[in-house]
């Protein structure tokens, strides 16, 4: 269910945390899905909070990687934009915010409840973001992950087979002088 709300009055409780994310695409990706996780209830499924500890992203297995890049094709921006993530122009020193709102502007759509990994998860807080923001933790990750499995895989380049060296004619005629 949606809501819409209509009042001016707005109270927001700013509740970001200062993180930095490690220069890897599986790091950034699991950074997008923490976020997207962090503005839903708390889970306490092992493998979410896995794939959501992007400080230790070289820990998952390929397995877990296929998962994670699965989950963020299914959160998309294009699914979350007008119910959890908000762009804007400006969150200030970052480029990402996370705000608990109590009360909303008309224009902000705020949803109750998202549907995570076969789970409906309520909504706690919602997340505004710059787009400079969605380009560096998610569509420049995906990317990258994508143009990595889509490389042709290297062939093994084999010698060719050894020949025996060719017998050498002898000559039967001497000269002598």
């Amino acid at each position: 269910m949606a809501a819409v709300m209509g009042r001016t009055q707005v109270q927001i409780k700013d509740v970001t945390r200062r993180i930095v994310v490690p220069a890897d695409p599986i790091a950034k990706l699991m950074h997008y899905f923490d976020c997207v996780c962090s503005c839903v209830e708390p889970d306490s499924d092992y493998t979410i909070r896995r794939l959501r500890d992007y400080q230790n992203y070289h820990r998952l297995t390929s397995e877990e990687e296929a998962q994670l890049i699965v989950l963020c094709l299914a959160l998309s921006p294009d699914n979350l934009i007008g119910s959890i993530f908000h762009p804007v122009n400006d969150c200030g020193s970052s480029t990402n915010k996370f705000v608990e709102i109590s009360a909303v502007k008309t224009d902000i759509l705020v949803t109750n409840s998202l549907l995570i990994g076969g789970q409906q998860k309520k909504v706690q807080s919602v997340m505004f973001f710059e787009k400079r923001w969605m380009e560096n933790n998610f569509i420049e990750p995906l990317k990258a992950v994508q143009r990595r499995l889509n490389r042709p895989a290297q062939r093994r380049i084999e010698p060719p087979p050894r020949r025996p060296p060719a017998r050498r004619r002898e000559s039967s005629s001497c000269t002598i002088l």
